[in-house]
């Protein structure tokens, strides 16, 4: 319950209640369109069909958007005290809604802990435009999906189907969703939880796998840095983003270690025991990941994704590409954003993640000999991958030159002299959509330099657009 939380206890920003506001004011009880009488009819069949003009209770907007219920109780009193100008609203906090107050599950203030300042800065970070959000919940471009009630899913309906085959390691999805749920108590079992930064420098699938499901449990962030980085490199990427622990693949730390660091090690060293229910599932509008931009000398840009952005277009990639459960997908690439989208796709298509010289039918990030699909920038089915917004152009098999938009995704062309040439011709292009990144953390000089006025994301690529929508990317802008 919410009774006596404040907003660092839910985890909640100011950013977020601009992005969601309207949007959860419409859904709430506060517009209501009825039509005819059903309820005095006790027609329940309309009742139910009406059911989203009625207006939804908290916990229904919040199992639709991806938020929390305490999060959408506090953003809907906010907004009504705002809108209707009323300064009792904080004292009827627990009654709106349509849901009585439950006092078995009221949670006393005094055991719910606060998010430090880094895990807030990460929330600040998602500074999404409130209509762009209103627009991708309405279409349902973004929900309640998130990479462990994928999991959850695959396990429930098909466990014992393979999910991953690498290097001697192998386990089904049952098996996976265990190893998962073992990782994450394990991290709390060390203090490591809600809005915690957990990095890896592991370049295994198998460690990507388990540990971006169980950041996904556990509400931590996860941020995956390129193997093979300078020690230096990679002490500066933990600075940045205050993880405080690191999964590793090469055996330690000789420099000093960053302040908020406080444990390194590999992934089997940080499993723990699991036993009973797990109810620390994150929602969708938690921050779930951190990808770098610009570590091959220039200054690290750390760019913030949620569950709602990085999973957005998987659903359509998939059919796109035509994956089913028979494939088989390896990373072919170093890249950790390469890597999310073969994971997203693994759990939207229950294929199974295998090694690049194991079988594999589907290659992400570069070309191999067997794969029956190249998902990559230069080859195969063309596929634009970037840390700031994954699968947001993608071709079809087909026609592997003609790349498009994702479902949601807008391009515009602009010219030299930002002159918008529109959303046909040649310039550099810029983009918004679903599965853009809203900003970089803590970097005032990038944002303004990246985004425009009005929000769209400037690529830094020229493209060339035609009128059926086609894109054919021309090189850097």
């Amino acid at each position: 319950m919410t009774r006596g939380l404040n907003r660092v206890q839910m985890g909640l920003t100011e950013e977020m209640v601009e992005a969601y506001g309207e949007t959860i004011w419409d859904l709430s009880h506060n517009i209501q369109v009825r039509v005819g009488d059903p309820v005095r009819e006790l027609d329940w069949e309309q009742i139910e069909a009406q059911r989203d003009g009625a207006g939804l209770a908290d916990v229904q907007i919040a199992e639709r958007i991806g938020l929390t219920r305490e999060q959408v109780t506090h953003i809907r009193l906010l907004l009504e005290h705002r809108k209707f100008q009323r300064h009792h609203y904080h004292r009827l906090y627990e009654l709106g809604g349509g849901r009585r107050f439950r006092a078995e599950r009221f949670v006393p203030v005094e055991r719910r802990a606060s998010l430090d300042e880094r895990a807030m800065a990460l929330r600040a970070a998602l500074k999404f435009d409130p209509d762009e959000a209103s627009r991708h919940i309405r279409t349902g471009r973004w929900g309640a999906a998130t990479p462990a009630k994928k999991l959850r899913a695959l396990a429930e309906e098909n466990g014992s189907r393979l999910a991953l085959d690498i290097g001697g390691a192998s386990f089904d999805w049952d098996e996976t969703l265990e190893r998962a749920l073992s990782l994450a108590s394990g991290l709390a079992e060390r203090g490591i939880g809600r809005g915690d930064t957990v990095a890896i420098d592991d370049p295994s699938p198998a460690s990507l796998l388990l540990a971006y499901a169980a950041a996904s449990l556990s509400s931590a962030v996860l941020c995956p840095v390129p193997d093979g980085l300078a020690e230096s490199t990679l002490v500066r990427c933990l600075e940045k983003v205050s993880a405080r622990a690191s999964i590793t693949g090469r055996g330690g730390l000789s420099e000093p270690r960053p302040p908020a660091l406080e444990t390194v090690a590999p992934i089997d060293d940080l499993t723990g025991s699991f036993s009973g229910l797990w109810d620390e599932d994150a929602v969708a509008g938690d921050p779930l990941a951190i990808l770098f931009v610009g570590l091959d000398g220039g200054a690290p840009r750390a760019v913030v994704h949620n569950a709602h952005t990085l999973l957005a277009g998987t659903e359509w990639a998939v059919a796109r590409f035509g994956l089913t459960a028979e494939d088989r997908i390896a990373v072919a690439s170093r890249e950790p954003h390469h890597a999310l989208v073969a994971l997203n796709l693994a759990l939207f298509s229950g294929a199974a993640l295998c090694g690049p010289d194991a079988g594999a039918t589907v290659a992400v990030g570069a070309p191999l000999p067997e794969a029956r699909l190249t998902l990559a920038a230069d080859a195969g089915c063309r596929v634009w991958i970037v840390p700031e917004a994954q699968l947001a152009l993608a071709a079809s098999p087909v026609a592997p030159e003609t790349l498009e938009p994702a479902p949601g995704v807008s391009l515009r062309l602009v010219a030299g002299d930002d002159e918008i040439v529109g959303t046909a011709g040649e310039g550099a292009l810029e983009l918004r959509g679903p599965n853009l990144a809203p900003s970089y953390l803590e970097d005032e000089a990038a944002n303004r330099s990246a985004f425009t006025g009005d929000r769209w994301w400037r690529t830094g690529v020229r493209a060339r657009i035609d009128e059926a929508g086609t894109v054919a990317l021309l090189g850097g802008a």
